[in-house]
């Protein structure tokens, strides 16, 4: 008997040649009983057995214990089950750990970064677009922006998952919440920029280059300075815990914040009011993770307390904006709810953490690793985060 698990296609090629099956009932193991290896686990699940089980001509097993392990875990009544094997009077680690090493890379990196999970749903929602709408749109509408910025703050005040209060007064399209931080960084570019370890990358790859900045981890506020906190947190996908204690200290001190809200069309549970910070300046949402391929509209809304006068408001005044991306973004807003993605793929997630020993995460795109399995996915804080974007989504 076999298993699709170990099929000869899921083998290294170098090592196919040389495979041979013999039954799990026939391999000679050692006594020793080592903790079942999760991440191998998750990987044999997911791509079969790579590398096959190493044996002497006595069938005692010199490399693959641990692979041999998860297969016991994974395969009922596993005696039987013919086990893809290579004999050999000595093992050579150092291409197994070569393979490894390279396999490690390629798996782990799928993991990294955030992005919108694939859906059958939008992609048929993008593959419909009257494309005589679009030339309507370049050649006689002048009003997108409006529309867009009164249908997105609807859709946010209506989700039943989350609860926002208090957004301020002002409204404009933004190319995305990229482009509500640089206008923020330039308008304070003589203060000293801060947010937390495992805050969206974009901060720091600019900072480093251009800016004073510090991590709010390690030093206190202070006056000069200027904050940047997504809500939910980047790494958490949740509230960070001293994210209220953090703007008080900005209250005291008169460091101006801007919230991040790039994660709310894939969250569940936020619960905040602004109207308790006059420190908040800026709060930015947009479509990017929310729905899939959305990033490339560059479609997003800026909340701030008055007209500024900066690039952002010059170009909405002057109507110097994405139409295309405002007016599909319009669309998409009122084909699918704030909830939409959340509850379509919940249960996936739920379903691939529990398969794969991973903790589900408040924003659904993503999950928590457990037994400090993915410390390479680290980003400073005390957990591991992983998207599950692709794997928990349609096949597109």
């Amino acid at each position: 008997m076999k298993s699709e698990l170990l099929s000869i296609d899921n083998i290294f090629e170098e090592v196919r040649d040389r495979v041979v099956y013999v039954k799990f009932k026939h391999l000679r193991l050692s006594e020793d009983k080592p903790k079942l290896n999760l991440y191998l686990r998750r990987n044999i699940l997911e791509y079969g057995l790579k590398e096959p089980i190493y044996i002497q001509s006595t069938l005692k097993v010199s490399d693959g214990y641990n692979r041999l392990m998860c297969l016991k875990d994974i395969i009922t009544d596993i005696d039987e089950v013919k086990i893809p094997c290579i004999m050999t009077s000595y093992t050579t680690t150092t291409d197994i750990k070569k393979r490894e090493k390279e396999f490690y890379k390629m798996d782990i990196d799928k993991f990294r970064g955030g992005r919108a999970i694939p859906d059958l749903q939008v992609k048929k929602f993008w593959e419909n677009i009257n494309t005589n709408e679009i030339g309507d749109v370049l050649i006689n509408n002048t009003n997108t922006a409006e529309i867009f910025l009164d249908t997105f703050h609807e859709w946010i005040q209506s989700s039943k998952l989350n609860n926002i209060k208090g957004l301020l007064n002002y409204r404009t399209f933004i190319a995305g919440t990229s482009q509500g931080f640089d206008s923020f960084w330039m308008r304070h570019h003589n203060r000293r920029f801060r947010c937390f370890e495992g805050e969206f990358f974009y901060h720091k790859a600019n900072w480093k280059k251009f800016h004073n900045w510090c991590y709010l981890d390690y030093e206190a506020i202070r006056k000069g300075d200027a904050v940047i906190i997504s809500l939910p947190f980047s790494d958490y996908c949740t509230e960070h815990p001293r994210m209220k204690e953090v703007l008080y200290n900005c209250e005291e001190v008169g460091a101006p914040v801007l919230i991040d809200c790039a994660y709310y069309g894939i969250a569940s549970g936020v619960d905040f009011d602004f109207s308790n910070y006059s420190c908040v300046e800026d709060i930015v949402f947009s479509l990017s993770k929310g729905f899939y391929q959305a990033n490339k509209l560059r479609a997003g809304i800026r909340y701030s307390r008055y007209f500024r006068d900066d690039n952002i408001d010059i170009m909405n005044e002057w109507n110097q904006l994405n139409h295309l991306g405002a007016y599909l973004g319009t669309k998409l807003l009122n084909e699918f709810s704030s909830d939409y993605t959340f509850n379509k793929f919940r249960k996936r997630q739920e379903e691939y953490c529990k398969l794969h020993n991973l903790k589900p995460t408040d924003c659904v795109p993503f999950a928590f690793s457990s037994d400090g399995q993915y410390n390479d996915l680290n980003r400073g804080t005390d957990v591991n985060r992983l998207c599950i974007a692709d794997q928990i989504g349609d096949k597109v």
